[in-house]
């Protein structure tokens, strides 16, 4: 499919189309919020803002909109000719401004609902923040509002892209029953917010405004110190931000019904109240997922669990429990997060390439979707149930399986570059365990393993070499003279076994464990010969490790055939399968 918006010469985005969100509005109009970008050195895009608004960023950013051309399959959009804010507030020591993240919140009087919208910022010589405006309208008359949050260092980074909030739900403790869980919604109640109802109805488009076009992204931002704070891997809470507290909402959703928050009364005399009722009138302290991409697609992204003042509509950073990475791999950035007609919490991500520039003609790809919430006090995160409906032919099987150390175990008879893989493994006396993926060839990287470490809780991706281009060295942890580079983080065990899901498409992979992490990362290994396996192994170290049991299925394409460019956008509804049970038509989505 072609790009939905392109950047438009001589416009506020004449240099490059980046990241923001889509609502739809209350007359069922899709529309996509994003920060156009032109630079300053661009002579053909006009006037730069006054000096209290200028930011003196190599680039000027504005934050624009677009709507559908009345195409049903959303393939073709126009631009609004005016932008929804042109610019940042005046006298501000801002170092960014981009990325707007939109929901729907009470006005603070009480009379009526109103849009409220995060964008991603920062503080010069302080850190990142994230900035909230309200309006009665999505294409103007926004007012800023204050800081939901903002950092008191920059360890964190500099710069917080791609802000997002949500309240989730917990779930079952057992991750197996987890793992068929589809996520859900709970009331909550303040009397500041309310996220929309749905109309149930199709949606019929506002008609477009504008003609236009999308694309790139310019990072310019001072960097935090994250060599110094993500470099090591160690079973706990990264790093604490203590940070100032500061204020949002929950997430949008036009598929949600009768969801309506109410704030909780601190009042006064609530120690004479019972013990009981008094914890029973205790805000949750970690209910609220707050997530921030820091500085540039390089660094990991970062998520909290705290508490949430509806009063004063402010996630405390002070006591919530992080900042941990969303995903332990290095291709993840940028994501973005949904709630679908079944009220479930869903988030995609951008997996970037590793691959030397130029040799490639795309700029990577989205993650499966994930459904998020809550076991206890920790972030699960699972592929949804609908991507068990892609695996094709029949299912390879083994059980009890013993893999001796440092011998090759292969899935013998199992085919294919697009496979989903269930394993449970039991340590037995093995230190680490996990799959080896064959390297192919020279183009390729080498073979890589995905192992879990039981005598250091980690979960990693070790790799022979490293990508050619991306400078890669040796990990920091990596033991002396090992050479290799790994890629990882932290891991909760359960019980001793390991409940490992992979799915594999061609370079890209994706390892979801059962206690709720997620790991992320590119295996380039060449191109297999003519009638190969799919060259996967078991192997273990430090002693003999059980495959409890495994099984794997060939993935099927989401699209029912390749689309042809020279192919017009009417022919886009025959060539791919819908995945309306994922993605409803006219739910919220990354832009």
């Amino acid at each position: 499919m072609p790009p939905a918006l392109l950047p438009t010469p001589g416009g506020a985005d004449a240099d490059g189309c980046f990241s923001g969100c889509c609502i739809v509005d209350e007359d069922g109009t899709p529309i996509i919020l994003y920060t156009g970008v032109r630079l300053r050195s661009n002579p053909e895009c006009g006037p730069l803002p006054p000096a209290e608004c200028d930011l003196n960023l190599p680039f000027v950013e504005t934050q624009l909109a677009a709507v559908p051309e009345g195409d049903p399959t959303l393939a073709m959009w126009s631009k609004r000719e005016e932008p929804v804010l042109p610019m940042p507030p005046p006298d501000m020591p801002l170092v960014g401004w981009r990325d707007p993240f939109i929901f729907e919140i009470k006005g603070k009087q009480g009379n009526g609902r109103e849009w409220g919208m995060l964008m991603g910022s920062g503080l010069k010589g302080q850190g990142g923040a994230i900035m909230i405006y309200r309006s009665e309208s999505l294409y103007g008359g926004w007012r800023f509002d204050g800081m939901l949050c903002e950092a008191d260092n920059t360890e964190t980074g500099a710069m917080w892209e791609c802000p997002l909030l949500l309240e989730l739900t917990q779930t079952q403790a057992n991750p197996k029953a987890s793992a068929q869980a589809t996520g859900g919604i709970q009331s909550i109640h303040d009397s500041h917010t309310q996220l929309p109802t749905p109309t149930g109805k199709p949606a019929s488009f506002r008609e477009a405004r504008n003609q236009g076009g999308q694309t790139d992204k310019a990072v310019e931002s001072e960097p935090g110190n994250f060599q110094e704070m993500f470099g090591q891997i160690e079973p706990q809470p990264i790093a604490s931000t203590s940070g100032k507290a500061a204020g949002g909402v929950s997430l949008l959703s036009r598929q949600i019904s009768d969801l309506s928050v109410v704030s909780q009364d601190s009042g006064s005399g609530s120690a004479q109240q019972p013990a009981a009722q008094q914890q029973r009138q205790q805000p949750r302290q970690h209910t609220h997922f707050l997530c921030i991409s820091p500085d540039a697609p390089t660094n990991p992204v970062l998520y909290w669990l705290g508490a949430f003042d509806h009063q004063n509509t402010k996630f405390i950073l002070e006591g919530a429990k992080g900042p941990l990475k969303l995903d332990l791999g290095d291709i993840l950035y940028a994501p973005n997060l949904m709630i679908d007609g079944k009220g479930r919490h869903i988030l995609w991500g951008w997996l970037q390439e590793r691959r030397k520039v130029g040799s490639y003609d795309y700029a990577g790809c989205l993650s499966v979707p994930r459904l998020l919430h809550l076991r206890g006090d920790r972030l699960i995160q699972e592929p949804v149930p609908e991507v068990s409906n892609l695996r094709r032919g029949q299912c390879w099987k083994t059980r009890h399986l013993s893999i001796q150390e440092e011998e090759m175990t292969p899935l013998e008879g199992l085919r294919g570059s697009s496979l989903d893989i269930e394993v449970v493994l039991d340590r037995g006396d093995a230190s680490a365990a996990g799959l080896l993926f064959q390297g192919w060839d020279a183009a390729g990287e080498g073979s890589a393993a995905i192992v879990y470490d039981w005598e250091r809780s980690v979960l990693e991706a070790i790799y022979e070499a490293p990508p050619q281009d991306m400078g890669a060295t040796q990990d920091p942890n990596a033991e002396e003279g090992d050479g290799l580079r790994r890629v990882g983080g932290p891991v909760e065990a359960d019980s001793g076994d390991v409940h490992m899901r992979i799915l594999l498409d061609h370079s890209c992979v994706e390892v979801y464990l059962g206690t709720g992490e997620v790991l992320s990362t590119r295996i380039y290994r060449g191109h297999p010969p003519e009638d190969a396996d799919a060259g996967i192994s078991f192997v273990s170290y430090g002693g003999t490790a059980n495959v409890k049991k495994c099984s794997a299925w060939a993935v099927k394409s989401i699209w029912k055939r390749d689309f042809q460019p020279h192919e017009q956008a009417s022919v886009f509804e025959t060539i791919y399968e819908p995945v309306t049970a994922v993605m409803p038509m006219g739910s919220p989505v990354a832009a």
